[in-house]
């Protein structure tokens, strides 16, 4: 049983999607994990932190759109310079090597490209922030 302080419930780490959340509300902070899912992926295939114009490109959406969710990821997510950070964690690391495997039939595929699947999302969303 979890030890109670003299002002309430013992403190526990936020998740991610509960930092983001507080931070710039739910539609936003999906948006930065969705953004940050892309920017991750994009990495992994360019074997460097991208540009938001990189990042557009691979996914084969607009730089407008791209950079409307670099900033809700910035909105969400100030502490943080970019997504790295969400996946220094070895869970998160691994979910992005499933997603890597992928890769090819969605360099291949525009249509699959689109977007990363939301349990992805959920996943990263739901695990501890460490910044």
């Amino acid at each position: 049983m979890p030890k109670r302080s003299p002002t309430g419930p013992a403190s526990r780490q936020p998740t991610w999607i509960e930092v983001g959340i507080r931070n710039a509300g739910f539609l936003k902070a999906q948006t930065a994990l969705v953004w940050a899912w892309m920017w991750a992926v994009t990495r992994e295939s360019v074997g460097h932190d991208p540009t938001v114009e990189e990042v557009a490109e691979w996914w084969k959406e607009s730089p407008r759109t791209a950079y409307r969710e670099k900033a809700a990821f910035t909105k969400a997510f100030p502490m943080l310079e970019s997504p790295a950070t969400i996946f220094d964690n070895p869970v998160a690391r691994a979910k992005l090597a499933e997603l890597a495997k992928l890769g090819d039939d969605m360099a291949a595929n525009k249509r699959a490209r689109r977007r990363v699947p939301e349990a992805a999302v959920i996943d990263v969303g739901l695990l501890r922030a460490t910044f």
